[in-house]
């Protein structure tokens, strides 16, 4: 095999070369206009400021200490950039599309077109303007992809944006920073830095960081130990929320979990709902069962089909539910229900309306509307509109 070595500043027009083509700094290399493309059947090696006028094939490009150009094409099996002594690194540039095996950018790498590539790992830079597809995508330095990036594997451990789209197969790990201008499409999403996107649609989303998104659809559900923010609507099975979560108008979670803070948008739709931390809805919400260990806070109307069982604090305009078990606080109009318990101690400010309430000793009421009411020892009610009454002796009350 032979090396053909292009000298400093020199000028050398090229068909092909069976082995290794070394350039070096100043020179130029000029493929011949009567092939595709110049044919290095070993590795090209360039070293300082050089550029090839054509499209290449080669085993290998390895290049530092400086810029190196391809004005056209470039076909390899593997790319090494190195970060180069020079005060401004090294970098390459591919006017056309990039293909190649493995990529290992220490230095800059900036194309034009479509970039394809099996294995890639970004410690310095990248810029693409056009299309990415990638398999096995690592990011330590800034990536930053101008169209779609469609990729098996990705993680960011620098920074990451996209002004299009990304889809990825499997995992999207991110400890650094990605923001992604338009859709993030993936499996499994796990946030350790900050992640934001329009539009998110995964299987599995896990929160350790900060993530804001204007919608999403999730297939399985989400856990949020950080903070999540989605400004419109989001839909997910299951949603559990050990941090700080805001869904936007129009959401639905069938299973909710609130450890932390989570404040949703108007008319919240759900299925159960577990608040052990704060929970705050806008006008509106409907769903299931509803258990307030915690303090939940809304406006409007509050549906539940099956339970409402309040331990904790509950601050709500209307609330309608099959039966419900107060052993905390209500703050409200009316709570309108089939059974109504008002367990010892607590507290109810409001009217309470259903077929049965029984009020147990030491609770406070203000006004209650039943066919049939009992009240236990000291209860305090403001009035009592039943059609049947058993209260204790000690209680105090007014009917009408």
């Amino acid at each position: 095999m032979e090396k053909i070595v292009v000298e400093e500043d020199q000028e050398m027009e090229l068909t092909k070369v069976d082995g290794n083509l070394e350039i070096l700094d100043g020179a130029t290399v000029i493929v011949s206009p009567n092939v595709e493309y110049l044919a290095i059947s070993g590795d090209l090696i360039s070293k300082g400021d050089v550029v090839i006028k054509g499209s290449i094939i080669a085993g290998g490009l390895r290049h530092k200490n400086g810029y190196l150009e391809i004005e056209g094409d470039a076909k390899v099996k593997e790319i090494f950039v190195s970060s180069g002594k020079m005060r401004n690194g090294s970098k390459l540039i591919v006017i056309g599309n990039l293909e190649s095996i493995e990529a290992e950018i220490d230095g800059s790498l900036e194309v034009e077109g479509d970039f394809i590539c099996k294995d890639v790992d970004i410690m310095g830079s990248c810029k693409i303007h056009g299309e990415a597809t990638v398999e096995e995508y690592e990011v330590s330095g800034s990536a930053k992809h101008g169209k779609d990036l469609k990729a098996k594997e990705i993680e960011v451990n620098g920074s990451l944006k996209a002004s299009q789209s990304v889809f990825v197969e499997e995992d999207f790990e991110i400890s650094g920073s990605a923001k992604i201008s338009d859709a993030l499409k993936a499996a499994i999403v796990n946030v350790g830095g900050s992640f934001a996107c329009s539009t998110l649609t995964a299987k599995e989303v896990d929160v350790g960081g900060s993530v804001r998104i204007d919608r999403g659809q999730i297939e399985e559900k989400i856990n949020v130990g950080g903070s999540f923010r989605c400004g419109e609507a989001l839909e997910v099975p299951k949603a559990s929320c050990n941090g700080s979560c805001r869904f936007g108008d129009g959401s639905h979670v069938d299973v909710l979990n609130v450890n932390g803070s989570t404040k949703v948008g108007s008319d919240f739709g759900f299925q159960t709902i577990k608040v052990n931390g704060s929970f705050q809805f806008e006008t509106n919400a409907s769903g299931d069962t509803l258990l307030i260990n915690g303090a939940c806070q809304g406006e409007g109307l509050l549906k539940l089909n099956e339970k409402l069982s309040i331990n904790g604090a509950l601050q709500a305009d209307k609330v309608e539910a099959g039966d419900v078990d107060i052993s905390g606080s209500f703050d409200g109009e009316e709570i309108r229900a089939r059974f109504i318990q008002v367990s010892r101690n607590s507290r109810v400010k409001g009217t309470l309306i259903a077929e049965k309430i029984v009020v147990e000793e030491e609770a406070r009421v203000e006004n209650i509307i039943a066919d049939e009411v009992e009240l236990g020892e000291n209860v305090r009610a403001l009035k009592v509109q039943a059609k049947k009454l058993n209260a204790d002796p000690s209680a105090k009350y007014r009917t009408e």
